[in-house]
């Protein structure tokens, strides 16, 4: 047994997975991945798997686009289906704090390239139809946010559930 890495993995949830497929794959020989339960067992098991890239601030933007990538070539790249669906994300604001905040928000998005766009109640409707719209001021929604399975972008045997 080898007591020596150079890189020490702690959490084998989507994000640990991830780190030490990365470094695998740049060819560092001795990554060592540390979960004390079974992969995803943690927070990755418990998210809705909502996947996105309305944040409002550049980094969060940056990282979420990148990842809606990543999962968009997940199958390709990692031979498995992680029931990616990209549906859009709809954010619904109903005072006009919120609505200047997601203004905003949305200049930024689009200006690192996430076609995100702010829309009128009506829209959101059409988008939505389940949604009420009292109250209703506008909306946020980007076309290319959806959602996944959480597990089985970390175990393979989770997949398509």
């Amino acid at each position: 047994m080898n007591t020596h890495a150079s890189v020490v993995v702690i959490g084998g949830g989507v994000m640990g997975a991830a780190i030490a497929y990365h470094l695998a794959a740049a060819g560092v020989r001795d990554v060592l991945l540390l979960e004390r339960d079974a992969l995803a067992a943690g927070s990755t098991s418990k998210a809705a798997g909502g996947v996105r890239a309305q944040f409002s601030d550049e980094l969060n933007i940056q990282l979420g686009a990148r990842s809606l990538e990543a999962f968009g070539r997940f199958g390709e790249e990692i031979g498995h289906d992680i029931g990616l669906h990209r549906v859009g994300y709809l954010f619904l604001l109903s005072t006009p704090q919120e609505v200047a905040s997601f203004e905003a928000g949305v200049r930024l998005q689009n200006a690192l390239g996430v076609p995100s766009r702010m829309i009128d109640p009506a829209e959101a409707r059409r988008l939505s139809p389940l949604i009420r719209t009292d109250g209703l001021l506008a909306a946020a929604f980007s076309p290319d946010d959806g959602h996944c399975t959480p597990e089985a972008v970390d175990d393979p045997d989770e997949g398509g559930r």
